[in-house]
């Protein structure tokens, strides 16, 4: 695309005739989220030289919401430096005429080229024409002719923006082939599901379709009638390994025919263990990252079950592009299974998908800790607070009416942020998302930011602004993270680096990027994740994982050093726990200066019950160091029980002595990696679900003091509160006095505000 030619263009200066009216717009459009309703999401913006992108209110038509672009090219540059683009949502017959339609204004008066083209050289296009925009909005139409087929995914659609320096605002794009048959291609519905799968019922040949591993860990038969008037059911004889991870052994099928983005996949079958064996369910991509679209773990039972779940596409699957799969390397024991349908419902909102989600395991969610747990909150985060209030004349004011209102929280709670989000002023959105960090939060992680992959002057210039905006507002910041031990987590520069090359480069790393956020970061996730990114340590050489953080030590005196990891609480992955357990012991074993561990809680269902998260964190506690909640999330659609759980997941680490942070993995759909999932905690139009009006409550009520008293004969008025930081204010007989307190752990938990009234 970078380098495309117009001379591909065999139909740039085609006039078209066709129109395409409001009424049939939604059904033929191929372009996904052309009005920019989900920001951004789809879209790739290919721009070394642009300065600013914000999505802001619009009046181009019917459409309230635009793109707008401040552009930089650079001298004597291509109209390609700038280009955004996404991919083809529809299918384009060959020789169709066609219509890229968009609202668009310019007060440069800019010019822009629509394409679609085929993403990679010769840069074949069915669309290539440019037109000079105007300082008002107007509808711009792109005309041309599909130089071949194609399908979802197999083109891309977009504009080179790199004409000259200035301003392009643009709303309301879409796509249509003003040739396809009325209606376009029919789509999967939930009244007419197209399978994904084969031989679902089993009537053929076991390993004709599907396929199970290890051999020595599971064996796969046929075993006469199912349930329901199913002809066939399979017998799974699984024999995990002590300790292995639920998907070291699965039954698989590789996923047939066409998903696009937002489609629903439901996955339905028939089960059953004698064991009470536990089984997922599981739709993901058939490579590397494997994202998942379905994971449902399920404790089966002695008597046959139909389970129903769904999830929604993320984008565009072509045939062979997902997988199903059961993972079965939980528990040893025989399951059962019969009559599997994998189906693409299509647009089917997943309210109306009636889904058997155990949201607890097949165990029974006890309320035993609770009474404990608020019985510790009341003992190790509160404190006893003294104002004692003296007249002009230096003696004691008895009666004298005192306020005590709290201002902030000494334990620190928190949530990951973009730097970008809290920098720009021009966005909605993004200033919406500054106010709410700044109500809500007196901490904060860089979510990609100081991340070594991430690293660039721009990024780095916006990381300085950011700080400065939360210096301004007393929020701390969380460092993550320095070393991340996968070779995909390195930057380019470093690609072919090995050995001893590989390593230096680490450490000059390490002591720049320390030495730089020096008094600006509290403390800094040193590793993350050595359980399973071990790339790096295997070729730097082990001895340097504790190395590493005497490196940030020398670079920093003064900066906690965290060693951060996830699945510690999930308790369906124990293997991974004990691997993270023995990381820690090497590097207290080795005697690396760490101070705190980072503890990631991404958590799913099935919910770790509270009691367990409880007896996991005392097990962590027995390394004698402070623990922080560094990445919570839930990934949980169902509104009731995602606040429930926040609610007592949030109130079980508060009542844990060890516990000092709970920092959340983001807060707003509109930016938040498990959005999708049901993770975020306002939706994309910021209503709030109520997970975050149960930590509103916590937060703000019942762990917050404000208070009102007298003094005394001796002048004295006390009150136990939370840790934190406080307003005083005492008023007698007409005269007044203010002051402000820090109540914090340490000196006995006391802390003696003297306010003296004026004249």
């Amino acid at each position: 695309m970078h380098n495309s030619s117009l001379s591909t263009c065999t139909s740039m200066a085609l006039l078209l005739t066709g129109t395409v009216s409001a009424a049939d717009a939604s059904d033929r459009n191929l372009c996904r989220n052309g009005d920019f309703a989900d920001g951004l999401t789809g879209w790739t913006l290919t721009a070394p030289s642009l300065r600013r992108t914000n999505i802001v209110p619009a009046q181009a038509g019917p459409y309230r919401k635009a793109l707008h672009l401040e552009l930089q090219p650079p001298a004597g540059g291509k109209s390609w430096s700038i280009v955004m683009h996404t991919a083809l949502a529809g299918f384009i017959g060959k020789g169709h005429r066609l219509a890229l339609k968009a609202w668009m204004r310019s007060p440069q008066s800019l010019q822009v080229l629509g394409f679609l083209e085929v993403p990679k050289p010769p840069w074949a296009k069915s669309i290539g024409r440019t037109v000079s925009l105007s300082p008002r909005w107007r509808e711009v139409t792109f005309s041309g002719q599909a130089v071949a087929d194609y399908g979802p995914g197999e083109a891309t659609l977009g504009f080179h923006l790199g004409y000259g320096k200035g301003v392009i605002e643009i709303a309301g794009v879409r796509l249509f082939d003003l040739d396809a048959p009325a209606g376009g291609p029919a789509r999967p519905s939930l009244d007419k599901p197209e399978s994904l799968i084969a031989n679902g019922d089993f009537g053929g040949p076991l390993k004709t379709h599907w396929r199970w591993f290890p051999d020595d860990r599971v064996e796969a038969k046929r075993a006469g009638p199912g349930p329901d008037g199913l002809a066939q059911c399979v017998r799974l004889e699984v024999k995990p390994a002590p300790g292995a991870d639920p998907w070291s052994i699965q039954f698989a099928q590789g996923c047939r025919g066409l998903v696009l983005p937002k489609e629903v996949v439901r996955f339905r079958a028939w089960v059953r263990s004698s064991q009470r064996a536990r089984v997922a369910f599981v739709v993901e991509e058939a490579k590397a990252p494997y994202r998942k679209s379905i994971f449902q773990m399920v404790r089966l039972g002695p008597e046959w079950k139909s389970v129903v779940f769904a999830g929604v596409a993320e984008r565009t699957f072509k045939p062979g592009e997902l997988q199903a799969k059961l993972f079965l390397g939980y528990d040893p024991g025989t399951v059962e299974i019969a009559g599997v349908r994998v189906e693409n419902v299509g647009m089917t909102p997943l309210d109306r998908i009636e889904q058997t989600i155990d949201y607890w395991g097949g165990r029974k969610p006890s309320d035993a800790w609770r009474a404990a747990a608020q019985e510790r909150i009341e003992r190790i985060r509160k404190g006893e607070l003294v104002v004692r209030v003296m007249d002009a004349a230096g003696r004691p004011a008895p009666g004298a009416a005192v306020t005590v209102r709290q201002r902030r929280h000494f334990f620190r709670f928190g949530t990951c942020v973009p730097a970008a989000r809290l920098v720009d002023r021009d966005n909605p959105d993004n200033v919406r998302f500054q106010r709410e960090v700044e109500r809500l939060y007196n901490t904060v992680t860089f979510e990609n930011d100081l991340k070594w992959r991430m690293m660039s002057p721009q990024r780095l210039a916006t990381v300085a602004k950011a700080l400065a905006w939360l210096e301004a507002r007393h929020i701390a910041v969380r460092g993550h993270c320095l070393l991340w031990g996968a070779y995909r987590h390195l930057p380019p520069s470093t690609g072919k680096l090995r050995g001893r090359a590989l390593l230096e480069a680490c450490r000059a790393h390490v002591l720049d990027y320390a030495g730089r956020m020096r008094g600006k970061v509290y403390v800094w996730d040193v590793v993350n994740e050595a359980a399973t990114n071990v790339e790096l340590w295997n070729e730097i050489g082990w001895k340097n994982f504790p190395e590493s953080f005497r490196w940030t030590r020398s670079a920093d005196p003064n900066v906690l050093l965290s060693y951060n990891d996830y699945g510690i609480v999930d308790d369906t992955r124990p293997r991974q726990r004990a691997k993270v357990r023995e990381r820690i012991q090497y590097l207290l074993d080795n005697g690396a200066p760490l101070d705190v561990l980072g503890v990631q809680a991404h958590m799913r269902v099935p919910l770790t019950p509270i009691r367990r998260v409880l007896e996991i964190l005392d097990e962590w506690a027995a390394f004698g160091k402070s623990i922080e909640i560094t990445e919570f999330d839930l990934g949980c659609r169902n509104d009731r029980v995602h606040a429930a759980y926040v609610r007592d997941f949030m109130t079980a680490v508060f009542s844990h002595p060890k516990v000092t942070a709970f920092i959340m993995w983001g807060f707003w759909k509109g930016s938040h990696w498990r959005g999708n999932e049901g993770g975020a905690m306002f939706r994309r139009d910021w209503s709030k679900r109520p997970a975050q009006t149960a930590w509103e409550d916590l937060v703000f009520r019942q762990w917050w003091t404000n208070w009102t008293g007298r003094t005394g004969s001796d002048g004295r008025a006390a009150v136990r509160a939370f840790y934190g930081t406080y307003d005083v204010r005492a008023e007698v007989a007409g005269k007044t006095a203010h002051g402000a307190v820090r109540l914090e752990p340490g000196a006995e938990g006391r802390a003696e505000v003297v306010l003296r009234l004026g004249r």
